[in-house]
């Protein structure tokens, strides 16, 4: 089922051109994702491009039956942000994902999750990060990747062995072997390029570097040691993450495919 609009903002019926697309899949969070809401209205983007960027946020919510919608009404009444609240039966953060690369009108692309933040500074790192590569050599490159730290302010997984790194997702990941989460800002033409599959049915859930490990056979990423995201641990979600994981034999033969 394709999703549907349910509400928009004003402001995200203005045809501006868009800088950044962030967005947020959620499921039964109405308990967190206001904290999202918060982080996304606190960052700065005055020193950015002379302060003329514009910033849209996407939430596609997959068959939530918390009340999470009721925020999302709210949210666009207030018109502090450019909104679009997309509605769609439970088939997961991939489908959801596809979904929102279609509509989306940033340049740039972010993944914030319904429990986690983004830190103020977050997009004028990206853009400060994305202009240090040369303008010829761009086209080499997919977006940028940054740092996530815990709820206490930590970094979370191993320092870099240096930075900016120039890797593919593929040679950080099995080569350094660098571990943890971390954030990427992705050009949104790329991205739409390397969609979720989603021909089976069974794969209930499906690992985000499906996708990253293949578009590294062509694109690398500039990788930095500094933060942009808070990131927050739920046991309980981690859990349920690890069993739809071993339920499913489409997964295991798709990293199989992927990762070796």
């Amino acid at each position: 089922m394709i999703a549907k609009l349910l509400f928009e903002s004003q402001r995200s019926l203005s045809m501006r051109n868009c800088t950044f697309t962030i967005f947020t899949p959620t499921f039964n969070r109405k308990e967190t994702i206001s904290r999202t809401y918060d982080s996304i209205q606190s960052l700065n983007i005055n020193s950015i491009y002379g302060g003329g960027i514009v910033i849209e946020w996407i939430i596609v919510d997959d068959g939530s039956t918390d009340g999470t919608e009721i925020l999302g009404e709210k949210w666009c009444k207030e018109n502090k942000l450019e909104i679009k609240y997309y509605k769609q039966e439970n088939q997961r953060k991939h489908v959801a994902m596809n979904f929102a690369e279609k509509v989306a009108r940033g340049e740039f692309w972010l993944t914030i999750d319904s429990d986690d933040t983004i830190l103020p500074d977050a997009l004028e790192k990206y853009i400060r990060v994305w202009q240090s590569i040369p303008v010829e050599k761009r086209n080499e490159f997919c977006g940028v990747s940054a740092r996530c730290v815990d709820s206490h302010g930590k970094i979370v997984g191993d320092r870099l062995p240096f930075t900016p790194m120039d890797v593919t997702f593929t040679e950080l990941r099995m080569k350094y072997r660098i571990e943890g989460e971390m954030l990427e800002m992705f050009r949104t033409d790329i991205l739409r390029k390397y969609p979720f599959p989603t021909y089976d049915p069974r794969m209930r859930f499906c690992p985000e570097a499906i996708a990253w490990f293949e578009m590294a056979k062509k694109y690398k990423l500039r990788v930095v040691d500094e933060a942009v995201r808070t990131y927050y641990y739920d046991a309980s979600v981690s859990i349920m993450r690890e069993r739809s994981e071993r339920r499913s034999a489409a997964n295991y033969y798709l990293w199989l495919y992927y990762v070796n």
